[in-house]
């Protein structure tokens, strides 16, 4: 689950959407989203929060990488550095790309290096998933930043 942002403040810690964390496996986050969410300034206290209430806290933290959390095990990767251009659609798929990996059985920390490389790609192009409508650009990126495709 993908919260996405709440611009009228209406997140509570009793309100149906707090409820369903309980059924979700991952939580995806941006870094303001959680310690909004979690009702918090500080980060570290965000997730230990959160991670009480999902299985798993994925945290997208930009140009500073990404973190996951499940229970009280805490995992981090460093972003790519890619010229941006638009970064429209980039959570999303970073979203993607980690969901993809992990149901290739893989562990947290290639699940937020092939989340962190496709958020990065999708940045490098203009609209959510203009970068991802070659594939061969798609191979060639994901070999040069993570050595696979």
């Amino acid at each position: 689950m993908d919260t996405n942002d709440d611009p009228e403040d209406k997140w509570s810690d009793d309100n149906d959407l707090v409820r369903t964390f309980g059924f979700v496996d991952t939580l995806f986050l941006n870094e303001r989203e959680a310690k909004k969410l979690a009702r918090t300034n500080n980060l570290t206290d965000a997730m230990a929060k959160l991670a009480q209430l999902t299985k798993r806290v994925v945290v997208k933290l930009g140009a500073r990488g990404a973190l996951a959390r499940e229970g009280p095990r805490e995992w981090r990767r460093p972003a790519l550095t890619v010229n941006v251009i638009d970064p429209v659609g980039a959570g999303d798929s970073f979203d993607a790309g980690y969901i993809h990996c992990l149901l290739q059985g893989e562990g947290q920390e290639a699940c937020l290096e092939y989340a962190n490389a496709a958020g990065a790609l999708s940045a490098t192009k203009e609209g959510g998933t203009e970068a991802f409508r070659d594939r061969a650009n798609v191979a060639r990126f994901f070999h040069e930043h993570l050595g696979v495709i």
